[in-house]
């Protein structure tokens, strides 16, 4: 199936290939969390975030802990490894903070 789609990409046109790679990357790529609670803690309040890791299971079960300070408060994720726990933070404070907007 790879030689296929790498087949047709070939046959097509620089400028279409340069058009259909730009538009594949924009509809895959996923933006982190973390750097978006951070650019609207910087923004709409002018300071950054800050994280407090702890590891708090055991070589066999490893369970990291996350709390993610904020202008608008304190979020707690816990996760197998600091990148996810570090996400999900971010992504509570953003849900957060679209609640507390939508609720004046």
């Amino acid at each position: 199936m790879k030689e296929k789609i790498k087949e047709l990409f070939s046959m097509l046109p620089r400028a279409e290939q340069l058009e259909l790679l730009r538009e594949l990357t924009s509809s895959t790529e996923i933006q982190n969390p973390v750097i978006r609670v951070n650019e609207i803690s910087q923004v709409q309040f002018g300071q950054n975030i800050s994280f407090t890791v702890s590891n708090i299971g055991t070589d066999g079960e490893p369970s990291i802990k996350v709390v993610l300070t904020s202008p608008w408060g304190n979020f707690v994720a816990t996760a197998i490894n600091q990148k996810i726990a570090k996400a999900q933070a971010a992504e509570m404070a953003i849900l957060n903070l679209n609640e507390q907007l939508e609720n004046g």
